[in-house]
């Protein structure tokens, strides 16, 4: 089903790879889960860590990722987050809370080095609790030109932070592949999107590419898009995306990509006709009723206050090289080519 190989992309904000330096350890493909690591401590104060993001122990952490530890209960003190390489160099950085005081964040201020170990301590009610890991190689400097060349993305590897509920659903029902090209590198990365052959990695040359916008690539080979509203044209609709921001980096080989993270804010108005088989309804007060059986709350629209808006989050993508390049495909290039007549 075209279209909705199409929504999981509206959904997950067309998910083939990342948006800003948030979240999203993910070095060789395939690897890393987010699960519980390091020491939980003895919740002396009620409290102990259930998971942290890298995991303990991880070899393949994303080198612009951020440091999470996910507790069991609201501290009711001050936790931080110190973060230190092999050496016991302590790395500039800042620590917040997320909005329930759950989840404890450390941000980097400059991204880690490849292939280095550190060691990250929470600083909590309960005490300390620490997790080591090591970066993987990504972020090395790109050896390899990656024009012309193809991506076959991995959204079952992916950690789909927001809406999660969702994209279990659309992802079950998901036949194709989403594909990914790079047609430049100069003076931006321009890439463009496709759609694989149902159960299978061939592009499907029946259904129309997409464009991307632009993507700054002075960091090369990290690669950065938005914020910024954007409207992508997908399953004969526009769909538009509320600050899109998209970003990833490069093996130096250009064999895949990882580290992708991508977020946003779309719009159930605007997604109503593209969801209106799958759900029944293009009705947009139906559609954020229907979403909230999935755990999903529809929220003010930044564009106009409304309460429309479903902010999505997906990192820790990854992407594998295809044999072949992707072909652009039009419109009127599908409507005069005698293989696709239907």
């Amino acid at each position: 089903m075209k279209r909705i190989a199409w929504l999981v992309p509206g959904l997950a904000l067309i998910s083939m790879f990342g948006c800003s330096d948030k979240g999203g350890d993910s070095g060789a493909p395939g690897t890393g889960d987010g699960g519980a690591g390091g020491d939980g401590g003895s919740a002396e104060c009620g409290v102990s860590v259930s998971s942290t993001w890298p995991t303990n122990g991880e070899t393949d952490a994303y080198y612009r990722t951020d440091i999470e530890f996910k507790l069991s209960d609201v501290d009711p003190g001050n936790p931080s987050i110190s973060l230190a390489d092999a050496a016991g160099t302590a790395v500039d950085g800042s620590t917040s809370l997320s909005e329930d005081g759950k989840t404890v964040y450390f941000y980097p201020s400059a991204p880690l080095e490849p292939e280095t170990s550190y060691t990250a301590t929470l600083s909590y009610c309960t005490g300390d609790a620490s997790i080591e890991f090591t970066t993987s190689s990504l972020g090395k400097p790109l050896t390899a030109d990656i024009v012309d060349k193809a991506y076959i993305v991995d959204l079952d590897g992916a950690r789909f932070i927001e809406p999660a509920g969702v994209a279990d659903l659309l992802l079950g029902q998901l036949s194709n592949s989403i594909l990914l090209g790079v047609v430049a590198t100069s003076p931006d990365l321009q890439m463009i999107g496709a759609l694989s052959v149902d159960g299978g990695t061939e592009q499907d040359t029946c259904t129309p590419t997409i464009d991307f916008p632009p993507a700054d690539f002075s960091e090369s080979p990290y690669f950065a898009i938005g914020p910024q509203t954007t409207t992508i044209s997908a399953a004969g609709y526009d769909i538009q995306i509320d600050n899109l921001e998209i970003s990833g980096t490069f093996a130096a080989d250009g064999s895949y990509f990882g580290g992708g993270v991508l977020a946003g804010q779309l719009d159930a108005r605007v997604l109503a006709p593209l969801v209106a088989d799958l759900l029944g309804t293009d009705d947009p007060d139906t559609i954020c009723a229907t979403l909230v059986g999935f755990g999903v709350e529809c929220k003010t629209c930044d564009s106009d206050g409304a309460a429309y808006c479903i902010d999505v989050l997906v990192d820790d993508l990854t992407a594998t090289e295809l044999s072949t390049s992707l072909v652009v495909r039009t419109d009127a290039d599908i409507k005069n080519d005698p293989a696709c007549a239907r």
